[in-house]
């Protein structure tokens, strides 16, 4: 039986030993992969299978707990090791300790022995229940549930158990490297199960049919849509698309191409050919993307041509390097919130950066002034702060600057140099930052102003326009 609980310190205890908030040691384990073998009932509105999960104990001391968070109306049924053997574990409905509106089930793995640091195990996790959102808390755009005109699986809404513990602070401080998966997911013959990776196989039985995927290479996160999708696949991209939007899927599937190409001009190729998949999501629902786990795009992309810089922005992902800081200001946020209205000027006409500055201006004044947090803190510690929604319009005028100020073949080449040395091994902001501010006295001037300090906002708190701002950084 499963009890609701607001975290106290006391039950906080049972969930496992405590450590300083941001510690890896709440959360000692890492993914390096996961296979799904799932059933949606969309008569129960419902999912249930297992989650086989490898874990290694990426902390520096032996581990005795596997923390995992699920969706609030989800339980587990049992978790067993690799040859079936039952693991103990427990669950609570409970609220996040610094987020009093955000409910999970809690379920705490206790391992037969503790595992030493750096060593690996397998477990599986059966679980299943109602899916649903997360709207209700602030996140909008999960709006999660099992519905034969469209349904998602991700770890947005915890429709699988993820590494965690409910706590903001902690779960900001756990390694998440790229994974392996394989997954197989069992739907009615009239849906389609659409993902990332490589299509293996479907497997037909009466009204059902089992849709079979895997990683071409380790992913950072999982995203499953199901729905009536058409699909279209030729020119290295495979779009999954409502019915309705098949015109709009031609014309999405060109602009990729254009913006890969434009991408691969500017900042050279990714370690892996770019062979897209695109899945059509219902508006407001959020967008994401990832060269080996997919892209998942709103609606409005695929029915209004003036809303592509909503792919744009997403693709441009691809050609950044991996974030290592834990927790990041989510600079990369900030360069594609630029290079989204860069990519649509190239391919589209757009053509209204007065106007783009302007809208900027008007927002920042409204949600920076003070006593807002964003009027004091600068970007370089968004992370620390909780305040990485504000490194979208910050982080975009930053670079706007430092792409107006040093010319568009001398900002192409020192972000081309980050990428390419960084691509592999993954990057910290400073890093970034540094090979901008290293490039000559404007640079550094500009991430002064708009990164390490809030000099930006004192200037347009004193009358200045972000448009002004902007120019004096430009030689005469």
């Amino acid at each position: 039986m499963i009890r609701i609980r607001v975290l106290t310190p006391a039950i906080l205890a049972l969930l496992g030993p405590r450590a300083a908030p941001g510690q890896a040691a709440e959360v000692p384990f890492g993914v390096t992969r996961m296979a799904l073998d799932l059933t949606v009932d969309y008569g129960r509105r419902s999912i249930r299978g297992t989650q086989t999960l490898w874990l290694r104990n990426v902390s520096r001391r032996d581990a005795e707990e596997v923390p995992l968070l699920l969706n609030r109306l989800m339980t587990v049924s049992r978790v067993a090791d690799l040859r079936g053997g039952a693991v103990r574990f427990r669950q609570d409905v409970v609220l996040f300790e610094d987020d009093s509106i955000r409910q999970v089930n809690a379920v705490v793995v206790r391992l037969e022995r503790p595992l030493p640091a750096g060593d690996s195990l397998a477990i599986v996790v059966h679980y299943g229940g109602r899916l649903v959102g997360y709207a209700e808390t602030g996140s909008r755009y999960i709006q999660d549930n099992v519905n034969r005109d469209f349904t998602i699986i991700r770890e947005d809404a915890l429709a699988f158990p993820v590494l965690g513990r409910p706590s903001w602070t902690v779960n900001r401080s756990i390694r998440r490297d790229p994974f392996a998966f394989a997954a197989r997911i069992t739907v009615p013959t009239d849906v389609i199960v659409a993902m990332g990776g490589r299509f293996a196989d479907t497997t037909r039985r009466d009204s059902l049919v089992t849709w079979a995927y895997q990683s071409d290479g380790p992913v950072p996160f999982l995203n499953i849509a199901i729905a009536p999708y058409h699909v279209l696949d030729h020119g290295g991209a495979r779009v999954f698309h409502f019915p309705q939007d098949s015109a709009g899927a031609q014309t999405l599937e060109r602009a990729a191409a254009g913006a890969v190409r434009l991408y691969s001009t500017w900042y050279g190729t990714p370690d892996q050919e770019p062979h897209l998949t695109i899945m059509e999501i219902p508006e407001g629902w959020g967008s994401q993307a990832s060269l080996t786990a997919g892209i998942i795009q709103t609606a409005d992309a695929f029915r209004n041509r003036a809303q592509l810089y909503q792919l744009y922005h997403e693709l441009s992902h691809v050609w950044n390097p991996a974030d290592r800081d834990e927790p990041s200001p989510r600079w990369n946020e900030g360069l594609a919130s630029f290079l989204q209205w860069r990519v649509a000027a190239e391919l589209d006409g757009w053509n209204d950066w007065d106007g783009w500055l302007s809208r900027q201006e008007l927002s920042l004044r409204n949600r920076c002034k003070l006593p807002a947090p964003c009027a004091t803190v600068p970007l370089a510690d968004y992370g620390k702060s909780g305040l990485t929604d504000m490194s979208y319009p910050v982080g975009a005028v930053m670079f706007y600057s430092l792409y107006h100020a040093l010319g568009a073949a001398t900002f192409d080449r020192i972000y081309r140099d980050v990428f390419q040395r960084y691509r592999k091994g993954g990057a910290l902001t400073a890093d970034v930052m540094a090979a901008f501010t290293r490039a000559d006295t404007v640079g550094a001037q500009i991430v002064a102003d708009w990164f390490s300090t809030n000099r930006w906002y004192v200037r347009l708190s004193q009358g200045e326009s972000l448009r002004q701002i902007t120019d004096s950084y430009v030689r005469k």
